[in-house]
């Protein structure tokens, strides 16, 4: 019986962690899956969007988090995940992980960015209509900003000037969409 367990042991744990490291090989350092397209060009994607590049690396000089909440005609919008992220090429400085609606800002330098740059690069990512009233000024919308110090902020008039500031939460309430 000892004989069948030193044996044993040793073949379960080097098939256990040859499973492991097969899981793990799909993924690059942005964990993103690499069985996904891979290269921008093939994607049709441009390498700079509204003058944000998408780089190899993160940068993390100037790192804030804007979350956006988007409202068509009542029905919440997902945010999709990896908007801005090539998988084992390049991320935009502009990009979600997930679909939790957070919008990483992660840029060589300490500049300001809009919603509109943002926009702009979920709309290469995906076809969305919805997306693209916004960008062609056909979709108006309640814009609320809330601030990290708790402060709102309602006197932006066009979608795409919201500025994304660091904790901010930004809410657009879709209310005459004309893709319906």
């Amino acid at each position: 019986m000892r004989s069948i367990m030193t044996v044993t042991f040793p073949l379960i744990l080097s098939l256990f962690v040859m499973l492991f490291v097969s899981q793990i090989s799909n993924y690059n350092i942005f964990g993103q899956d690499n069985s996904a397209p891979s290269d921008s060009s093939a994607l049709g994607i441009p390498k700079n969007i509204s003058g944000i590049t998408c780089d190899e690396t993160e940068h993390l000089l100037y790192h804030n988090h804007t979350m956006l909440v988007i409202k068509n005609q009542g029905q919440n919008v997902t945010i999709p995940s990896d908007i801005g992220i090539i998988p084992n090429d390049c991320l935009f400085w502009l990009h979600t992980h997930d679909d939790s609606g957070i919008i990483h800002i992660e840029s060589p330098n300490e500049i300001s960015f809009s919603l509109g740059q943002f926009l702009q690069i979920w709309n290469s990512f995906e076809n969305s209509p919805i997306i693209q009233d916004i960008l062609q000024n056909k979709s108006k919308a309640d814009i609320s900003i809330l601030l990290e110090n708790g402060t709102i902020v309602d006197s932006v008039s066009n979608i795409v000037d919201v500025p994304l500031q660091n904790n901010a939460i930004v809410i657009l309430d879709l209310t005459n969409n004309t893709s319906g």
